[in-house]
């Protein structure tokens, strides 16, 4: 682990456990939260993504996640990137998949207590894409069910998804869940950091990342979002050596 990622994780758990509480999941982070956009609500997500294994490295330009919201607790989501696959040899770059995904937040204690949810999604290639064959999208489609827990505490807010991705191809089928604490250090900016795991079927293999990222809100409808990671073990593929997500969020 170099130096960097070392200073990141002491300084992202020490104002974790310094300031005080109220974070959420969701970009930069993998784990997702309960929380939607509230009724006839825009939150848009605009990314750069870089991904690095040994010997290529696969960026997002950019990724698109754009969530509308349909009452207080139901929310509508798309997500799609243009990706860019370079290694040693060669580049390529196309559509990602695309995913659709709907959120219900079902229980719902106020914003400081537990709130859970569900977010069905589905992952497709786009009609007519040469992206799967050439390894810049998963050529199967899969059906995500995950679900959400989010809760306050005195000291950190605490965040937990869960899931089982199913696929007519054994491959894609498995398990996966994320852990992500943060705190707000100062009002509109906030740290958090995860751990989260993918496995296959049956448990056997799995990816587990460790992820850290960041919040600052320049505006009541922009924010700024940054997050840093890598693979503490990975048996499902290359290990990643490098996560990293820069974008903004907007707010309409």
């Amino acid at each position: 682990m170099n130096l960097f990622f070392r200073f990141f994780s002491l300084a992202s758990f020490s104002a974790i456990f310094l300031a005080r509480a109220h974070a959420q999941g969701g970009p930069p982070m993998i784990t997702d939260d309960p929380g939607t956009p509230g009724n006839n609500n825009w939150e848009i997500n605009l990314a750069w993504t870089d991904t690095r294994t040994p010997g290529s490295t696969e960026f997002g330009l950019p990724l698109l996640d754009a969530n509308y919201g349909v009452g207080d607790r139901l929310q509508i989501n798309y997500q799609a990137s243009w990706n860019v696959l370079r290694d040693d040899e060669s580049s390529a770059s196309g559509y990602s998949d695309s995913q659709l995904a709907l959120k219900w937040r079902f229980y719902d204690a106020g914003e400081h207590g537990l709130q859970l949810s569900m977010y069905p999604r589905v992952t497709f290639l786009n009609p007519d894409s040469a992206s799967g064959r050439r390894d810049l999208a998963d050529p199967n489609t899969t059906l995500l069910l995950p679900f959400e827990v989010q809760q306050d505490f005195d000291l950190l807010s605490v965040d937990v998804d869960f899931g089982h991705t199913f696929c007519s191809h054994a491959v894609d089928r498995g398990w996966t869940g994320g852990l992500c604490v943060g705190r707000e250090v100062v009002k509109g900016f906030e740290l958090d950091a995860e751990w989260h795991t993918t496995t296959d079927e049956k448990a056997g293999r799995s990816e587990q990342i460790v992820n850290f990222g960041s919040r600052y809100d320049f505006s009541k409808h922009a924010t700024l979002l940054l997050a840093v990671g890598r693979d503490l073990s990975n048996t499902l593929g290359p290990k990643v050596s490098l996560l990293t997500y820069l974008g903004i969020q907007l707010r309409m």
